[in-house]
């Protein structure tokens, strides 16, 4: 089944509505108000809950024990203090799911698998890529540079502690791969296969999964260690991702205690 949606340009909010009007929100590029967003919305998990109820074959996931990356779990990302509920950005949904990547990280750890931990720069300007920067220079929706606290929001969240034999990588884009010393590591490693975890999931977890398989690495994404912020949007974003991109384009999605069963069975 195929859903089709259209927006006629009456429907359509110009940016001048939207400073006149501060209850629209920014979907899909289009500027829409409460009640068109809610409508698209209602439709986009509508046509989820129908594509989803199609018979799927059984995968049968080989699993290993293959480094796990974990994109982001820094102060910027998940800590109550770099919040704007302004604009719908916080960060609860990610706070409760870190208990549950800490767990795993200290049996992954146990049971002999190697954990590589991805930060950014700080998201200021003079640290970011040309492109980015344009973006945001002449897009003023897009624009997303830290504001406050910059060194501070490139720590490790609270109960996060990397330490040997982890690794840790930078990136000032969004995918993992853009430091060639996780390459080299990898192909040093001759990994080929790698775990992915962390947030925010239609962000830059989503591009370092693309950058990773364009690279020809296969990926395991461990649905339930992969977030994003609260806003219902966007976590309707990640389920879209979770249930109806990633498993048919870049890898197999299995939960963390699947991945564990399967991984003890075969040790």
């Amino acid at each position: 089944m195929y859903c089709t949606s259209t927006l006629s340009p009456t429907n359509i909010q110009t940016k001048a509505d939207f400073r006149k009007t501060p209850k629209l929100t920014l979907t899909n590029g289009l500027y829409l108000s409460r009640r068109q967003s809610h409508h698209l919305l209602w439709f986009e998990m509508k046509c989820m809950a129908e594509t989803s109820n199609i018979e799927k074959p059984v995968v049968n996931a080989t699993v290993g024990l293959h480094p796990l990356i974990v994109v982001d779990i820094v102060k910027s990302c998940c800590s109550e203090e770099f919040e704007r509920p302004e604009i719908n950005i916080t960060f609860n949904r990610i706070r409760k799911m870190i208990p549950r990547l800490i767990e795993f990280i200290d049996e992954y750890r146990r049971l002999g698998g190697k954990i590589i931990w991805i930060r950014s720069t700080p998201w200021r300007e003079e640290y970011l890529p040309k492109n980015i920067n344009r973006l945001y220079h002449e897009n003023p929706y897009a624009t997303f540079y830290t504001e406050h606290d910059v060194e501070e929001s490139v720590e490790f969240y609270d109960g996060i502690s990397p330490h040997e034999p982890d690794e840790i990588f930078t990136k000032n884009t969004y995918s993992a791969f853009v430091d060639v010393d996780l390459q080299k590591l990898l192909r040093k490693n001759q990994w080929d296969t790698y775990l992915l975890s962390g947030v925010f999931a239609e962000a830059c977890v989503n591009a370092t999964l693309i950058d990773g398989f364009t690279k020809g690495l296969f990926t395991i994404i461990l649905s339930d260690l992969v977030e994003t912020m609260d806003d219902e949007e966007q976590q309707t974003h990640k389920t879209h991702l979770l249930t109806h991109q990633w498993p048919f384009m870049y890898g197999h999605v299995i939960t963390s205690n699947e991945f564990l069963k399967k991984l003890t069975k075969k040790l």
